[in-house]
């Protein structure tokens, strides 16, 4: 691709195409496909595979889910973990045929709903569909106990009840709940260390005390995924010696007021107070001096990728992405290798192993006594 501009093909059309000038940084060690089938090419030891979930922004959209990036280590363990995990994105997570028992670990970047949308989906119906472990939950701590990771996976898990109460005698009912970690929201930590793989937090800068980026280390390779965030030193501070930087990208003011349909200076508002236009994107771009960067949490289409990418040119040329639903980087120590995933949309779910670490099963409930003469059984 020599240059995205409005007549560039999208992954939502049907292209296969990611949306880069630069699929490809340094020398791959092998061959690799123009896409990556279902099944095919597993994530070999040392190395990282880094698919986009959910591309989009608040605005959901059939052809783009919400934030949420899911990375695989090629460790002995084959871990799997999500980073934020909005609306949407665990369908097209299923429909890569990945283990629904490894879904286990989740780092959520803050508490805005198109970044955790999806979590009552991961915590219920993927326990009913194999998974029998709980989910571990990392999550900023609040500036009020509150207003933290903790108080919303307990509220989720109030929320529901219901649900929780019909599992009963049902063996998703060890999988269904939270084990949740708070991790700092004003200084950088490392929060998370097993099988060779390192995950940091960091502040960053998003409307109120309680959002936070994060780093994944393995084997010499390094993602850094920086949530919701205005341009800051945080971020670029995290991305020493990285190999792909993620980073928030909105749309230009002018762009955004006209396709949300709201007037410029609330655009200015949104765009400017609490997110990071494209031109500010490719300056921290420019300063992290990451391998590869990717543009992420902007809804893709022909009015916006043109003038998102025309602005990011000016303040840098290194190899930029512009993120779209399952948009895949395979990161080894000699290249890095961006392309579209293929999935199966009717996919049911995989299961693989697991520890049941979740509490015993509790006793079916008693059928209440109406039931046996208003159930039709013949």
């Amino acid at each position: 691709m020599t240059e995205i501009n409005e007549m560039s093909a999208l992954a939502c059309e049907g292209s296969n195409h990611p949306l880069t000038t630069t699929p490809v940084v340094g020398t791959p060690g092998r061959e690799y496909a123009g896409v990556l089938s279902l099944g095919a090419e597993p994530v070999a030891p040392g190395e990282l595979r880094v698919t986009i979930l959910g591309s989009g922004d608040p605005f959901v959209k059939r052809g783009q889910a919400s934030a949420s990036v899911l990375i695989e280590v090629g460790n002995q363990e084959r871990d799997l973990f999500f980073f934020d995990l909005g609306s949407g994105s665990l369908a097209n997570f299923t429909g890569l045929r990945l283990p629904v028992t490894d879904t286990t670990k989740v780092f959520i970047s803050h508490l805005h709903a198109d970044h955790v949308g999806d979590m009552p989906t991961l915590l219920w119906s993927l326990a009913k569909a194999g998974r029998r472990d709980p989910v571990e939950v990392w999550g900023p701590a609040g500036e009020f106990a509150p207003l933290g990771t903790r108080a919303f996976t307990q509220h989720l898990e109030a929320a529901h009840a219901w649900d929780m109460e019909s599992l009963c005698g049902h063996p998703g009912q060890s999988g269904a709940m939270t084990v949740t970690t708070e991790v700092p929201f004003d200084r950088t930590a490392a929060v998370y260390e097993r099988n060779g793989v390192t995950v940091s937090s960091f502040p960053v800068i998003h409307i109120l005390n309680g959002a936070v980026g994060y780093r994944l280390d393995y084997a010499g390779r390094s993602v850094v995924f920086s949530g919701d965030t205005r341009p800051c030193r945080t971020v670029v501070e995290a991305c020493d010696g990285a190999d792909l930087l993620i980073h928030e990208t909105f749309p230009t003011a002018p762009v955004l007021a006209k396709k949300a349909g709201m007037p410029l200076h609330l655009a200015e508002m949104i765009v400017s107070g609490a997110h990071t236009g494209p031109a500010l994107a490719g300056k921290v771009f420019q300063k992290a001096g990451a391998r590869m960067s990717a543009m992420f949490h902007l809804a893709v289409d022909h009015d916006t990728v043109g003038p998102v990418f025309a602005e990011m040119r000016t303040q840098h040329d290194g190899p930029v992405v512009i993120s779209q639903d399952l948009t895949t980087f395979d990161i080894t120590a000699s290249a890095i290798v961006v392309r579209q995933r293929a999935l199966d949309p009717m996919a049911w779910a995989v299961i693989g192993e697991t520890k049941v670490s979740g509490p015993p099963m509790s006793a079916p409930h008693t059928p209440p006594p109406w039931w046996a003469d208003a159930l039709i059984t013949d």
